[in-house]
C-alpha cells in the first residue's frame, strides 16, 4: 500500500471558513498564511493560495526587496482600514508570510510578496524530541532580514495545575578522556558596522504570576571539582567592563564567604593635587609616593558610602579635594585648607554625607593618630 499519494502541486490548500471570506483577504492558520483569490461563503469549501506573487497592503515603513515579510493581524496599513491587518517587516508578534519582491517606500500602499510560508514554516519550525548535529557545528540562526529574526528557546508548558514548566539548559559538550569540556557562551549581538550599541544580555528569574507567589531565583555557580581538583571560579567584569553593579539601594547584599578587594592605585603627589595626584573614584587603596611633604593629593567626586584607604609610601604629602565644597573632619579643603599625611601611615577616608569626609589615621606601628584637623594652604 502506498505511503503517500500525490494530491496537487501545492499552490492552493483547501479551506472552509466559519465566516465569509472576501477575495483578497489574508487568512492565517497557525503559521500558514494564505490569500483568498475568490469569495468563500461561510461553511463552504474553498481554497487559499499559499504560493504565488501578491500585492498586499503594507504598514507605513520601508521594506527592502528580499526582506522577510510578516502579517500583522491588527496592523494599520497605508491605505486600508485601521486595525484590519497589514504586511510588515517586523517579525515580533507577527506571522511570516513570504519575501518582498520590490522595495517600497513608507508611503507605498502595497508591498509585492512571494508567498512562501508553506515552505519556510515547514522547514523552519519543527516539533522534535531531539536535535543532533551531523557536522562539526550545529548553527541555529534567526532569519536574516531588515529586522533580524528572533531565536527563542522556551521550556514546555505544564498541562496540569501542580506541575512545573519544562527547564531550559545550556551545557557545553562532554570532553574526551583528557580534554576540556565545551564552553557555553551567551553573548549579545555586535552593534552595527558604523554605529549602534551592542545587544544586552539579561539573566532574570521568572516572575511570580499571582497569589503572592515568589519570583524565581537566579543561581550562578562554578563547576564542581572532582577528587583533589578545584571548584570552578566565577569571574565578573574582568575585561571590557566600565563598571560592575551588584544590588541596588535598599537591597540586602549578603556575602557568606570572605570578600577580598585587592584593587590598588598608584598616586603621585603633585603641586595642586591634579592629574597623577587625583585619586580615582571607587579606588579601594591608594598607595602614595611624594618627593615633597608640601605636594598634594586630591579626593575625588564621590558617592555617599564610598571608602578610600590611603597609604603614604614615601615622604609625606597634603590631602585636599577636587570638589571645592568638600570638608574633611568638618573643615573645608577644596581650595583653602589641607590635611597633612605622614610617611608610613594608613588613612581611612569615609564619605558619609554630601560634601562630608571623615578621615582617621593609623601609624605604621598600629597606633591611632590624634584627631586630624586640616590647616590653611
Amino acid at each position: 500500500m502506498a505511503q503517500g499519494t500525490y494530491i496537487q502541486e501545492g499552490v492552493y490548500v483547501d479551506y472552509t471558513p466559519s465566516v465569509a471570506v472576501d477575495a483578497g483577504d489574508v487568512v492565517v492558520q497557525v503559521n500558514l498564511v494564505g490569500i483568498a483569490t475568490e469569495d468563500i461563503a461561510a461553511s463552504t469549501l474553498g481554497a487559499l493560495a499559499v504560493k504565488g506573487i501578491f500585492d498586499v497592503n503594507q504598514h507605513a515603513e520601508i521594506i527592502v526587496a528580499g526582506d522577510a515579510v510578516y502579517w500583522d493581524a491588527n496592523g494599520d496599513s497605508v491605505g486600508g482600514t485601521a486595525g484590519a491587518g497589514c504586511a510588515t517587516a517586523t517579525a515580533s508578534g507577527n506571522t511570516f508570510m513570504g519575501f518582498c519582491q520590490t522595495s517600497t517606500a513608507a508611503a507605498t500602499e502595497d508591498v509585492r510578496i512571494a508567498l512562501s510560508s508553506a515552505e519556510v514554516v515547514a522547514g523552519g519550525i519543527a516539533e522534535v524530541t531531539s536535535l543532533t548535529g551531523t557536522a562539526s557545528t550545529l548553527p541555529i540562526a534567526g532569519l536574516e532580514a531588515a529586522q533580524g529574526g528572533t531565536v527563542s528557546t522556551t521550556g514546555g508548558a505544564s498541562t496540569t495545575s501542580a506541575n512545573a514548566g519544562g527547564a531550559v539548559t545550556l551545557v557545553g559538550g562532554l570532553a574526551g578522556v583528557t580534554g576540556v569540556g565545551g564552553a557555553a557562551s551567551v553573548i549579545g549581538g555586535a552593534g552595527g558596522s558604523t554605529s549602534g550599541t551592542g545587544g544586552a544580555v539579561a539573566i532574570a528569574g521568572g516572575a511570580g504570576t499571582n497569589g503572592d507567589a515568589d519570583g524565581g531565583a537566579v543561581a550562578i555557580n562554578g563547576g564542581a571539582l572532582d577528587g583533589s581538583g578545584t571548584d570552578g571560579a566565577i569571574t565578573i567584569g574582568a575585561s571590557n567592563t566600565a563598571s560592575v553593579t551588584i544590588g541596588a539601594s535598599g537591597v540586602l547584599t549578603a556575602m557568606a564567604g570572605p570578600l577580598q578587594d585587592r584593587s590598588t592605585e598608584a598616586i603621585t603627589a603633585t603641586t595642586g593635587g591634579g592629574t597623577d595626584g587625583l585619586i580615582t573614584a571607587g579606588t579601594k587603596l591608594a598607595i602614595v609616593t611624594s618627593d615633597s611633604a608640601a605636594k598634594q593629593i586630591s579626593l575625588p567626586i564621590s558617592s555617599v558610602g564610598d571608602v578610600i584607604n590611603i597609604y603614604i609610601a614615601s615622604t609625606g604629602c597634603e590631602l585636599i579635594s577636587a570638589v571645592t565644597a568638600h570638608e574633611i573632619n568638618d573643615v573645608v579643603v577644596g581650595e583653602t585648607n589641607e590635611l597633612a599625611l605622614v610617611l608610613g601611615s594608613l588613612y581611612v577616608c569615609k564619605y558619609v554625607a554630601t560634601n562630608t569626609w571623615i578621615v582617621t589615621g593609623t601609624s605604621k606601628l598600629g597606633a591611632i593618630e590624634d584627631a586630624l584637623t586640616p590647616d590653611t594652604l
